[in-house]
Parts: structure tokens; sequence; C-alpha cells
């Protein structure tokens, strides 16, 4: 356990600025999948600063509203997927064969027998299996039905397991996600939500999760009182009735990604595009994969590069930034 080395991930500017010497500050970072027309918070009242939260009511009926389910409020989706593993029992965990790291990694540093998956209808259920799903997955931009999604949930049902989604990405296809039309939903379904990617508040630390009430119980208690700030619950509140700015900004980042698609599609064949409206992930030979990501850093821009997976994952920009890559692009040899 205590050989395990912690994931890498994206927005590691610092670093880059160091080994490509480049300022910090002339970087286009497009490594993270965080959207880059972000929610702009008002200014934030000082008692907002000087005050403790009394509850989290408003918040969470914001969250209510705004997924379509009950939620409890957690410091960034991350806190639970270091948290889960060290209460959710287990015999084996499935996890996808490429997602997003960091669930790999808290389910072997709590000691659980890990096995990996490359299609869910290939996992036959045991008792108190756990299977993770990452949809949209991070970094193969893949998703599952619904349908796919909650009927795996019901076989493990009967297994005494559990199901853990993580919807991170989900904000921008909101009638993909598995809240979407269904108003009942198994117990042993968790569901991870967070105001970083869509919203692009990732320094907010602010996010949900979804789960049977004993659950958020055991939850609250490892938590205790005021993890999620003030400053972050007046915000989150804010950001989450803001449908105005939610139904504009779907189609603004729909429009964004379709563009990327395009410009991308003109240096790398097609068919090894995939895409959210949040990201390109781009599946290449290894070789291919760390050429483009040295040529880039080169010229001052950050790609998201899965060395094992040989994929390059590149971020939404605005069209400076895009005219930027293009650029970049069209003097890359390979």
């Amino acid at each position: 356990m205590n050989n395990l080395q912690p994931p890498h991930h994206g927005g590691r500017l610092q670093a880059a600025a160091r080994q490509f010497k480049i300022p910090v500050n002339d970087w286009l970072d497009l490594s993270t999948g965080i959207n880059p027309f972000s929610w702009q918070p008002p200014p934030i009242p000082q008692s907002v600063w000087q005050c403790l939260p009394d509850t989290y009511d408003g918040l969470e009926q914001a969250a209510h509203r705004f997924y379509g389910a009950p939620m409890m409020a957690i410091p960034g989706s991350q806190w639970a997927i270091q948290t889960l593993p060290a209460v959710i029992p287990s015999n084996r965990v499935w996890l996808p064969r490429e997602a997003y790291e960091e669930h790999r990694f808290w389910w072997q540093y709590h000691q659980h027998d890990v096995r990996t998956y490359a299609a869910l209808d290939a996992i036959e259920p045991a008792f108190r299996d756990v299977v993770v799903v990452v949809n949209p997955n991070n970094p193969t931009a893949e998703f599952e039905s619904s349908a796919t999604l909650l009927q795996m949930a019901h076989r493990l049902q009967a297994q005494d397991g559990h199901m853990i989604i993580d919807e991170a990405f989900m904000d921008c296809t909101p009638e993909q996600s598995v809240f979407h039309g269904n108003k009942t939903l198994p117990e042993n379904l968790i569901v991870l939500r967070s105001l970083g990617k869509f919203f692009g508040l990732a320094g907010l630390r602010l996010g949900f999760l979804f789960g049977a009430d004993s659950l958020q119980s055991q939850l609250k208690q490892k938590l205790g009182p005021w993890a999620v700030s003030h400053p972050a619950a007046y915000v989150g509140e804010l950001a989450l009735l803001d449908s105005h700015w939610q139904q504009q900004t779907r189609r603004t980042l729909q429009q964004a990604s379709t563009e990327l698609q395009g410009l991308l599609a003109r240096h790398v064949p097609p068919t090894q595009i995939q895409a959210t409206n949040l990201f390109c992930t781009l599946d290449l030979r290894s070789e291919m994969a760390v050429s483009l990501h040295r040529h880039c850093a080169r010229q001052g821009i950050l790609l998201r590069h899965f060395e094992h997976w040989h994929r390059i994952r590149v971020g939404l920009t605005t069209k400076t930034g895009r005219q930027r890559l293009e650029m970049a692009l069209q003097c890359w040899n390979f």
C-alpha cells in the first residue's frame, strides 16, 4: 500500500514552465477539461467570509433542482473518491480499464481487490462487488446509457453490491445522466457530481453526492462540520440557480467542441478523435502522442498526455486559443 504512487493530473503549469523554460503566464493550458467560459461569481458579502455556514439547506435545494435528485454537498467530488473506499465493503471492485486514475489509487490504497473491465456487460457481479463507472469517461469520452447503468445497478443490488457513477463531466449533457427521466433509483446507486468542470469553478472545491440515507449518514460523520466553506456554498447556490447561463453555456460549449474537433481533424485522422463538450481526446500511437505533446509544449501549449494509454486530451479554448493551437499544429511534422 505504501508503494502506491499518486496519479498525475492536468494543469501542472509550474512543472511545464520549468521543464520548457517558458514563463507560466505565457502558456495556453488545454490540459484540464475545465470550461474556459466559466460562471462569473458576483462580489461575496463580507458576512459570508466572516461567518460559518449555518446550514447547507439553500445549496442542497438548489442542487436538487439542478440535478433532479436530492444531493449531499461535499468539498469536491474528489473527497468522495477518496472516502468511499473507506466506508463501502467489497468483494471485488471493478474499474474501467481507462478512467480518472484517482478511483484506482484510492481503492488500492484501502486494499480492495481491484479488477478492470473493458465493457460493463462483461462483468458477472458476485457478492458485494462494487462497479465504478466514469460517465462520460475521462479521458476516452465514451458514454454509457442510463438503461445499461441501471441494469447493472439492479444486478449488483441483488448481490448486496454497489454502483458508483462519476458524472463530473455530465453537466453539459444532462439528458444523458442517470438522473434524467428516472424518479426512482436503486438504493445501492451512488452518483458524484462536481461544479469544477461545466461551471468552470474547480478552485471552489464543491461537489455533490447522491446515495442512500444510511451512506450519507456515514459520510457526514467523516465530513465533520463546515467542510464546505461558506463562500463555496454561497457561490455554488447562485451558480446552480442560474438557468439562463447554463442553457447559453451548453450551446457555447457544444459549438466550441465542434470547432475544436474540426481543427484537430485537419491534423489527425478523424477516426482517432473522441469528444465531449468539454474536451477532445486523440487516440494515437505511442511515439506520435509523445511528439505532439512535446511539440505543443515547446510552443507554450500544455496538453494532457496519458502516457500509458497513448492518448492526448485537449481542452476547449477561446477563438484566440484555437488560432494559437492551429498555428502550432501547422508546423508539427510527424
